[in-house]
């Protein structure tokens, strides 16, 4: 061969079966609204301007979670800044006080209570914990649950099936599992399947370690096609509709957060009407918000 004819060998493009030019670039696309179920406040002036600047570039607004001991600087936070943050309080459901505090956190303007912890010796669906579900039932406040592992490695108590008997027994009360129920993510799936006032979010490890198998979660969330066949049922939510988008991390996480959900969207094939209700209608109607006023 001569040279010539091997340089024109070599000039010829390679194609990869089951590639394209654009398989590999990350979908950072979102809706024109989105609300975030689960952030932490933190009470210093860089994380605040770190957070307004990311979530109005976002047109973003967030289920915002403060501590106990940073009330007041929080919800003083929050209503300067109403269009970006629903706030929620992090109540300790085993303080002798608790119904007493959730009380005057309602008093305040917070609207949920949440991330809430089950780390002592009752499961959340123990009747000690009882009337703090019928209260916030009572008083219209969401409440946000943690489920599934926690990094002090005691997570036994937070099992996502005991979110289902709360949400059956408080029907009027709007439960969120945190997590997904990590690893417990079939107990998630179903008890959100049988509670249409039941929703979870998938923040945390679960989307980096199942990043090679996003396939992973249409198993899963398996029934939106058989609604109103038995074992499903005519008032069962919509599967995916049964999900909600939440970061669970600092303000420079937030596109990072997007993209791993897009790959799980994208790979169940999820219509664009129902992401936008994923990604900030469901919780925008939750929470007697109206988006299009916020575009």
């Amino acid at each position: 061969m001569s040279l010539r004819n091997l340089f024109l060998l070599l000039s010829i493009p390679v194609l990869f079966v089951g590639c394209s030019q654009g398989e590999n670039v990350p979908n950072s696309s979102v809706p024109p609204f989105i609300m975030d179920a689960h952030v932490h406040y933190r009470p210093t002036a860089e994380w605040e301007t770190s957070f307004l600047d990311v979530y109005t570039r976002y047109n973003a607004t967030a289920c915002l979670m403060v501590r106990m001991e940073d009330l007041e600087r929080g919800i003083e936070f929050a209503r300067e800044h109403s269009d970006r943050i629903i706030p929620y309080a992090m109540i300790e459901i085993d303080s002798p006080d608790v119904l007493e505090d959730i009380r005057q956190v309602h008093s305040m303007g917070f609207k949920g209570l949440g991330e809430i912890f089950a780390r002592n010796q009752w499961d959340y669906d123990d009747l000690q914990y009882e009337p703090i579900w019928s209260l916030a039932e009572e008083l219209g406040m969401v409440v946000a649950l943690h489920t599934g592992i926690h990094g002090s490695g005691n997570f036994a108590r937070m099992r996502p099936s005991f979110l289902g008997t709360i949400a059956s027994s408080q029907p009027d009360l709007t439960v969120i599992g945190l997590h997904f129920g990590n690893p417990w993510y079939n107990e998630a799936a179903e008890a959100a399947r049988l509670n249409n006032n039941l929703y979870f979010e998938l923040s945390g490890s679960s989307l980096i370690k199942k990043d090679h198998d996003p396939d992973f979660w249409r198993e899963l969330l398996w029934w939106t096609p058989h609604i109103g066949k038995r074992h499903v049922g005519e008032n069962s939510q919509p599967a995916w509709e049964s999900i909600v988008f939440a970061t669970d991390e600092p303000p420079d996480g937030f596109e990072d957060n997007i993209i791993r959900f897009n790959k799980v969207l994208d790979a169940a094939g999820i219509d664009d009407e129902t992401r936008a209700k994923m990604y900030g209608q469901t919780l925008a109607e939750i929470h007697g918000l109206e988006p299009d006023s916020r575009n």
